[in-house]
């Protein structure tokens, strides 16, 4: 079978054609034997001499073959649609059928000479559109054959003379036997013209067919690894441990892939030794024999110098450290490429395929893809893992040696260690005042650090937000009365209790409130009120009577240690930081803040979070 032919047998594309043109050629058979059975019995009954029933015989044996290709070709499709070679000879059949039948009518009709002589040129264009082009030019050369035996008919006179329905209507001759070989020539050049320019166009169509084809498949293929990438990334991004990113990683690369195993390999913190993390599809054996020593690994050492390694056919076992545990894996062909971020190699990341000469130049590209995304997740864990140690070791070494100097101050400030003067005294109280500025600061950086640094948040608990708001408010109700500001509280029973981390409703609640209290001057009034939105939202609004926030700060009250001049007015007190936990507390529970406020009015802080479902 040629080439052609086996691309139709392999691509649904070039089978889909066929069947479809075996279709077209059943109903153009329909439509030619009714328009031929018309035309013969109308040229009957109008008087012409016409050889009425041999034609129509003809004709009628072409409908009834018809109507076995059509319900044969029903029944065979619908149970053997796969098999090309029954189309090429069905298709085959069909040709040679109308051909017989077409020259049968010619022989009725005048021979040589006859006009229905022009159908076989339709005829070639079929063949050249159904079957193979050394099947139509085996056609051509068979109709001219015909065509020839048809001359020598006409010639010793066997054939009977045209006509007269058909002289001087097309191909005009003397009968002389210079102008039959003449027309014959005309013929055959025509027919063999019409066969090259037909299968000429065919097999164009058909390569730039292949090259489509060709490059859709690469392109499915490609769409599904970019997906699966996809999902790798995804899947990559909720780890939050740096063993379970490289599980992740190995696993998805070597399905990815499709190969039989994959590795990664980190650098040591002396850069001489590579220690396996994580490896998918490898025993135990190849992975415990402990840290590979990057000197006597050449393979390796090129890798952490920034090369790629590709080898397609295992053989240089001075390559390896461990060969033999190379062969006891099955390990054929491998790619092995460097873990960068940015300058930086950082380990090693390898794929392995029991086939050899498995890998291409295209598998190389995209798992440098794979590679470069996997080092940058590895390398954000570490940084996580970084900011949590600090967060955590902050928490303890800040905190202790200011609650210590605030101890001490308070002890001097009362007089403890001796007598304190006026002076001596307003000194200590401002001390004591930026000391507790300060502790409030790193209390409110560490929350922000907590949050930022993906440290492992609280349980989650169902929380009774009314409760929650109560206990907040009445702490908060104390300072407001201290400061004779009027406070009041609404709340609506209907709040549904949910399921969350406490502290980020504790981060919302305390801070609104303590700065509504904080800027209202005494005499004033703090409105807070608890209610549901549409049974879907639970909306937490505060209002007051304070100094206000100005128009040209509101687009910046949720940046870090931002504070407008008013409010450095108004108080000393004050880490910039309260908004800032507030805003990124709500995003915890994908809710939304909106700010009303005008100057010696008031401000009115509106948040909305979601009822979990």
């Amino acid at each position: 079978m040629d080439q052609g032919h086996q691309l139709i047998k392999d691509q649904l594309f070039f089978r889909k054609e066929l069947m479809e043109r075996i279709d077209w050629f059943i109903l153009l058979r329909w439509i030619a034997v009714a328009l031929g059975l018309t035309g013969t019995w109308t040229a009957y009954f109008i008087g012409y001499p016409i050889a009425i029933w041999p034609i129509s015989t003809i004709l009628l044996f072409c409908a009834f073959y018809n109507a076995l290709f059509f319900f044969t070709w029903r029944h065979y499709r619908l149970f053997r649609s796969d098999d090309i070679e029954y189309y090429i000879i069905f298709a085959h059949i069909q040709v040679s059928l109308d051909f017989l039948s077409l020259f049968a009518i010619i022989f009725f009709t005048g021979g040589f000479f006859s006009p229905i002589l022009l159908f076989i040129f339709f005829h070639i264009l079929l063949t050249g559109i159904l079957l193979s082009p050394a099947s139509c030019y085996t056609y051509s050369v068979v109709v001219l054959a015909a065509m020839g035996i048809m001359i020598l008919l006409h010639i010793t006179q066997i054939l009977p003379p045209r006509p007269p329905l058909f002289q001087n209507i097309t191909l005009p001759s003397s009968g002389s036997l210079f102008d039959i070989l003449s027309l014959y020539a005309i013929f055959s050049v025509t027919i063999i013209v019409t066969a090259y320019l037909i299968t000429s166009l065919k097999v164009s169509l058909r390569t730039k067919g292949r090259e489509l084809l060709r490059v859709s498949k690469e392109l499915d293929a490609s769409i599904i690894k970019l997906k699966a990438l996809y999902g790798m990334v995804k899947e990559m991004h909720t780890c939050t441990d740096l063993r379970t990113l490289t599980d992740s990683a190995t696993k998805n690369a070597a399905i990815i892939m499709g190969v039989k195993a994959c590795s990664i390999k980190l650098l040591d913190d002396q850069r001489r030794k590579l220690d396996f993390v994580s490896a998918y599809g490898l025993s135990e054996d190849y992975t415990k024999k402990g840290p590979i020593d990057i000197g006597k690994s050449p393979v390796n050492l090129r890798i952490v110098k920034g090369d790629r390694f590709s080898i397609g056919c295992i053989d240089e076992k001075e390559a390896f450290q461990y060969p033999e545990d190379i062969e006891k894996e099955n390990i054929s062909s491998l790619i092995c490429l460097p873990l960068r971020v940015e300058k930086m190699i950082i380990g090693v990341f390898c794929i392995y395929s029991g086939t050899p000469a498995f890998f291409s130049s295209e598998d190389v590209d995209f798992f440098s893809l794979m590679a470069d995304l996997t080092a940058i997740g590895i390398e954000n864990i570490r940084n996580q893992e970084n900011k949590a140690w600090f967060v955590k070791k902050a928490s303890h070494q800040l905190r202790a040696p200011l609650n210590a100097a605030f101890s001490m101050l308070d002890l001097l400030e009362k007089g403890y260690h001796g007598p304190v003067d006026p002076r001596q005294k307003e000194i200590l109280l401002r001390c004591k005042a930026r000391i507790k500025l300060l502790g409030e600061m790193v209390g409110d950086l560490l929350k922000i650090g907590i949050k930022r640094a993906n440290m492992k948040m609280s349980a989650l608990f169902d929380v009774d937000v009314k409760k929650k708001l109560r206990e907040v408010a009445t702490f908060y109700e104390t300072r407001a009365t201290e400061k004779n500001i009027r406070f009041q509280l609404q709340i609506d029973e209907s709040v549904p209790t949910i399921r969350t981390d406490p502290q980020l409703l504790d981060h919302i609640f305390s801070n609104l409130i303590s700065n509504a209290i904080k800027y209202t001057p005494a005499g004033g009034s703090v409105s807070v009120q608890l209610s549901m939105d549409n049974k879907k939202y639970i909306v937490f609004d505060i209002s007051d009577t304070g100094i206000g926030i100005p128009d040209s700060d509101l687009s910046n009250i949720f940046t870090e240690f931002y504070r407008s001049e008013n409010a450095k007015e108004c108080t000393e007190q004050g880490t910039g930081l309260g908004l800032v936990i507030v805003k990124e507390a709500l995003d915890g529970l994908n809710g939304s803040i909106t700010v009303e406020s005008r100057i010696g009015k008031g401000a009115r802080f509106t948040s909305r979070f979601p009822v979990p479902v």
